[in-house]
Order: structure tokens, then sequence, then C-alpha cells
């Protein structure tokens, strides 16, 4: 940025930082022309595709709620605090539903049938066992 400030000449902090404005406005640039390429939306798988597409709407809104602050005019008062707020509601919808997804518990059902056949027990085979060691103890012990 080869501007001529004029009387802001002799004010380095303002040159300055009016500078890094500059440079981080072509980066911006960048990145958006970055974002906005379509081969990369479609190497996405749908939830990355969701989180892409809620990202890039609030990046850009919070693009525009600083150039409403840099022209002066208050962007809590704008429409575009309710569209912020839409997109967070959206971004925790999101997020509940991929939640959901992945940290839901599953039953395993290999588990489940080991668990519920050796919980299970015979009567038969418990009492015809019982009887058998009372049968032994019984053998073995000289009578009285």
């Amino acid at each position: 940025m080869d501007a001529d400030f004029e009387e802001l000449s002799h004010d380095a902090n303002i040159i300055a930082r009016l500078k890094q404005l500059s440079e981080t406005a072509f980066k911006i640039q960048d990145m958006v022309d970055l974002v906005s390429d379509p081969s990369l939306l479609d190497k996405l798988s749908n939830t990355d595709k969701i989180k892409y597409h809620l990202l890039l709407s609030y990046s850009l809104n919070s693009l525009f709620w600083m150039y409403l602050r840099a022209e002066g005019i208050d962007p809590s008062k704008h429409r575009i605090r309710s569209e912020n707020e839409r997109l967070k509601k959206a971004m925790i919808r999101a997020k509940q539903i991929n939640d959901k997804n992945t940290l839901m518990p599953h039953v395993d059902i290999n588990a489940a049938k080991r668990f519920v056949r050796n919980s299970l027990w015979d009567v038969k085979q418990k009492k015809h066992k019982s009887m058998e060691t009372e049968i032994n103890k019984s053998e073995e012990s000289p009578p009285t």
C-alpha cells in the first residue's frame, strides 16, 4: 500500500495499522478465493459439507459485521445480529446430530449373547449337581 497519507504522514502508528489492515484484507481475499473452489466441496462427506457451509456462512457474516463496524454502523442493531444467532443455533444443532451419531453407545450383540447365555442356567442341572455332591458326601462319611 503506497498511499500518500498527507497530514497523517507523521503518525507512524496509524500508518502501521493501515498497512496491517490492507495486508489482512488481501489475506482474507486469498482465503475466500481458496474456499470458494467447487472441487473442494465435492471431496467432502455430508457431515463435512454441513460444517463447511456453516463455517463459511458464519465467517462471511463476521466479515460483514466487521465491515459495519468500520463504517461506523452499530451491528448489534442490524439484522446481521439475528442472522449470526440463527447460524449459532444451526451450529449447535449440527453438533448435537454429530454427537448423537458418534457418541451414542451401541450394543455389542455378541457380548450381549454371551452375557445372556452365561447368566442363564438350567434348574435340572443345578439340582442334579447339588444332589450328586450330597450323595458323594454321604458316601464318603462313615455312618454313625
